[in-house]
Order: C-alpha cells, then sequence, then structure tokens
C-alpha cells in the first residue's frame, strides 16, 4: 500500500494528535503537523497528497494556505471550530468538517486520494 503524505494544520495539540491518530487508521501515511500558518509554507514544497486544514491557528487563518494548495492540486478539507458562513465567498465551496469531528467524516474527506 502506498504511503500517503498528509499535511495537518493545527494549533490544538490534543486535536492534532487525535486527527492524526483518525487519519492512521484510515489509510498508511506520514503525517506532518504545523501549527501555524508560518511553519506550513515552510513545508508546502514537500509532496503532498493530502490536507486538513483548521481555519484559526496562532498565527492567524490559513487562508493563503488553501489557496497555495489548490494551485498545487492538493486535495484539502477546512475543519474547524469556526462556522462555515464565516469563509470567504471564494473558499465557501471547499469542504469544511466542523469540529468536534467525527471518524466517517475524515473517512469520507479522504476518499478522494483513496479510492
Amino acid at each position: 500500500m502506498k504511503t500517503l503524505h498528509i499535511l495537518i494544520v493545527e494549533d490544538e495539540p490534543l486535536v492534532a494528535v487525535d486527527l492524526e491518530m483518525v487519519v492512521a487508521e484510515i489509510v498508511t501515511a506520514a503525517v506532518v503537523v504545523k501549527a501555524s500558518v508560518a511553519a506550513t509554507k515552510k513545508v508546502l514544497n514537500e509532496a503532498l497528497d493530502f490536507a486538513f486544514l483548521d481555519v484559526n491557528v496562532t498565527d492567524g487563518k490559513t487562508f493563503e494556505v488553501a489557496q497555495i494548495l489548490a494551485r498545487k492540486h492538493v486535495p484539502y478539507v477546512f475543519i474547524s471550530g469556526s462556522p462555515q458562513e464565516q469563509m470567504p465567498s471564494s473558499l465557501r465551496s471547499v469542504p469544511f468538517i466542523s469540529k468536534p469531528f467525527y471518524k466517517a467524516q475524515i473517512e469520507r474527506a479522504l476518499q478522494v486520494i483513496v479510492s
């Protein structure tokens, strides 16, 4: 089975660990966890298969990261406690998972790369 490269941008350590564990139950993955936009930008040149983006992280919002991922054709979803209605109109069509998340939601999100 191919090892997928998955990025998690999440500034709450417990949420990040929980999401990483759920991903590991679903797919074989090398997971990179970052807590800020600045740290995330440093890994965006690496090969990535998928990303989970919290909207609000330690140094701002992940909208610029989302735009870079879109340009690189890397599928991603937002996973946030913020209401989806607060997303910029240009990003409202991006898949969105509300926190707290459920394993089934993560499985559905990952279907774009495992099917």
